[in-house]
């Protein structure tokens, strides 16, 4: 029997952190930079999409809202929050569905440089991994951000704010804030350290 896939309701509006690729081992999560609280600051939920580095990075992100996580190379299985590999958040009249890692999912193929959607990015295969229709897939695993837009529905990878693939000068690395509303997705690539 397949496990059911973990459902996180929000109302309308909405406002979603997202994160991933902190990979961050210091105490207390302190080499979490404080950018990432600052993005944060009145969301409604914050997604890690995996490799946090260590359960004290949720702890530190649950300061600012309601946390939850899917798992990825780089997070301890001990820790329920990220047990699931994947996971779905309906909110402003849409729904998302978060992941780690595409290439894993048979959602795409390829690496961090170029991901190719191919066959793979259908709405059958998005209805196998979901368990549902779904309007955005956010995921990580590449450390670059990417906003894009692939047969009907909205990609968001929020990059790394500690070990960015592609690093800006002046900041750490990126994030990303998701709005949802009245049935649409509004979506920022927050660089850290950069003024907003």
């Amino acid at each position: 029997m397949t496990p059911a896939i973990p459902l996180t309701r929000l109302g309308d509006p909405a406002k979603i952190g997202l994160l991933a690729d902190t990979h961050c081992h210091g105490p207390g999560a302190n080499d979490l930079p404080e950018a990432v609280l600052d993005a944060f600051r009145g969301v409604d939920l914050v997604v890690h999409l995996g490799d946090t580095g260590g359960a004290a990075v949720l702890d530190r992100l649950a300061t600012m809202a309601e946390v939850v996580a899917t798992r990825g190379r780089d997070d301890p299985p001990e820790d329920p929050r990220m047990a699931a590999s994947v996971r779905v958040i309906e909110a402003g009249g849409l729904v998302v569905g978060a992941l780690f890692d595409l290439t894993t999912a048979g959602l795409a193929s390829g690496d961090g440089d170029r991901l190719d959607f191919g066959d793979g990015f259908s709405p059958e295969v998005l209805q196998r991994v979901f368990g549902r229709r779904v309007d955005v897939v956010a995921f990580g695993a590449t450390h670059r951000d990417v906003v894009a837009f692939h047969r009907g529905v909205l990609l968001v990878n929020p990059g790394s704010p500690t070990l960015p693939a592609r690093p800006r000068a002046g900041a750490t690395g990126t994030a990303a804030v998701l709005e949802l509303g009245g049935g649409v997705a509004l979506v920022e690539i927050v660089t850290l350290g950069e003024p907003r």
